[in-house]
């Protein structure tokens, strides 16, 4: 009798392992899926600054996607960060266990306290050959080969809004995110990136042209909130 009690507890616990095993095995196998789906496919961001109202309300979730590498004037892009401490591949792993476990809304490797250090979603207004200057928020752009500038709504397929900045008389033009700048022309896979709130980001005004490295997908479209759904 004690005989069979023995084993067939052994058996038991033979069981629990296998399953313990098994349920181990399928979470890791999960999260290496919905990661690679995350990494190279699609995946959220969510928007929490007022750079890119109208079209991009803050605190909206915005569905990108990495596969397309192909950059056109209007695209809504987002960019890797500016600065990024050297990382282990432990550190690594921490980062994408935690951006796994909390639904992408925390990344351990971000500092609230230091923009550069956070990916930012902003707009493609110059592209390779084109010759851009802006005036009072507004982008003008003649196109490689071109002899006219035309402004940004001209020229860009896409139809979208930016919030403008009305500075006061006698307003400093020094102070804060520049409204004006001379010409600048774009070289091979260099780009120019705005933000649609003209007066409150950072982007190329500050940083100067950007690559296609600097880019680690494009935005496809708005879907929350609900009221503010949208294709880019």
């Amino acid at each position: 009798m004690n005989r069979k009690l023995i084993q067939y507890s052994y058996e038991i616990q033979k069981q629990t392992q296998k399953k313990v095993w098994f349920v181990v095995i399928y979470v890791i196998l999960l999260f290496i899926f919905i990661n690679l789906i995350l990494d190279y496919v699609i995946f959220p961001v969510k928007q929490n600054s007022v750079s890119m109202l109208p079209d991009v309300p803050e605190q909206s979730y915005v569905m990108v996607s990495p596969l397309n590498k192909t950059y056109e004037r209007g695209d809504i892009v987002l960019l890797k960060s500016r600065y990024s401490k050297p990382a282990n591949k432990l550190q690594k792993l921490g980062v994408k266990f935690c951006a796994f476990f909390t639904g992408r809304r925390i990344f351990i490797n971000e500092n609230d306290e230091s923009p550069s250090t956070k990916e930012k979603l902003r707009r493609i207004v110059g592209v390779p050959g084109d010759t851009i200057f802006m005036r009072d928020y507004v982008v003008y752009i003649k196109e490689k080969g071109q002899k006219h500038f035309l402004t940004e709504f001209e020229i860009t397929p896409k139809t979208y809004n930016v919030t403008f900045f009305v500075p006061p008389a006698g307003w400093n033009s020094s102070i804060g995110i520049k409204g004006t700048f001379e010409e600048i022309t774009l070289g091979e896979d260099e780009y120019f990136v705005l933000g649609d709130n003209r007066k409150s980001a950072d982007d190329s005004r500050l940083w100067g042209k950007v690559s296609s490295k600097d880019i680690k997908a494009k935005a496809l479209l708005c879907y929350y909130p609900f009221k503010s759904i949208k294709l880019y």
